[in-house]
């Protein structure tokens, strides 16, 4: 029987589509794989419940350069992934847990293979239908991964919401590290000391806004580099 504990399991809100004014682009095939065009529903909140001292509700134009920056920081994690040190923590040695997430690359602002698709209101939210096309330069990066036998975990991140909607991605790297969590638990009989390695994600996360938090869950492409176990004497 594992030492590990299990995780709390958590609900999804997703939001739904009602209307929308419409910038409908039709993707032909131009030499990339239907996974080499990654299309996403996103939404960030008109009236958040943690005002950052700006107009309420916010203007549009506001609400989607913050909806942009989240599309940003997540594609980037589509694409390119994220190096990770993780150290799950054992109370009984005094070690605290940590998670430590650095990203392979980042998307730039105004990057041509970003479409946005559809935009339109609901439920005091703007929502957006965005679409990414993986770039030649991008793709061996990019199908070297969907390609190989790199493992696939699932995890539930949450970020408070009364740290603000900026860091509603906070969301994102909690459920990458509950991702590898959940995995390692899976495979490893006694809490490791450290674990190296990098992950991708797999999908556009799921958002939601559950008891009080961001929460987002996650799906992720994973490859563990180094395992550390405690000596035993």
């Amino acid at each position: 029987m594992s030492s590990w504990t299990a995780a709390d399991n958590r609900g999804v809100r997703r939001a739904t589509v009602v209307l929308f004014i419409s910038l409908l682009v039709t993707v032909t095939s131009i030499g990339f794989t239907a996974d080499e065009f990654v299309v996403a529903e996103v939404w960030v909140e008109l009236d958040p419940i943690v005002a950052d001292g700006g107009v309420r509700p916010l203007p549009r134009e506001v609400a989607l350069e913050r909806l942009l920056d989240e599309v940003q920081y997540v594609v980037s994690g589509l694409v390119y992934g994220y190096r990770f040190v993780y150290v799950p923590g054992d109370p009984s040695r005094e070690i605290a847990e940590s998670f430590e997430l650095e990203p392979y690359g980042s998307i730039p602002r105004g990057d041509p293979g970003l479409i946005m698709l559809q935009t339109w209101i609901e439920d005091a939210r703007l929502v957006a239908r965005v679409g990414y096309e993986v770039s030649v330069e991008q793709r061996g990066w990019y199908r070297g991964w969907h390609s190989s036998a790199n493992v696939r975990s699932a995890g539930i991140g949450v970020s408070s919401l009364f740290l603000g909607p900026t860091h509603k991605t906070d969301a994102v790297s909690d459920g990458i590290r509950s991702a590898v969590r959940e995995h390692v638990r899976a495979e490893e009989f006694t809490r490791p000391q450290q674990i190296i390695g990098a992950v991708l994600l797999a999908s556009y996360p799921e958002f939601g806004i559950v008891r009080g938090n961001y929460q987002a869950t996650v799906d992720i492409l994973l490859q563990i580099d180094r395992i550390d176990r405690f000596q035993t004497h």
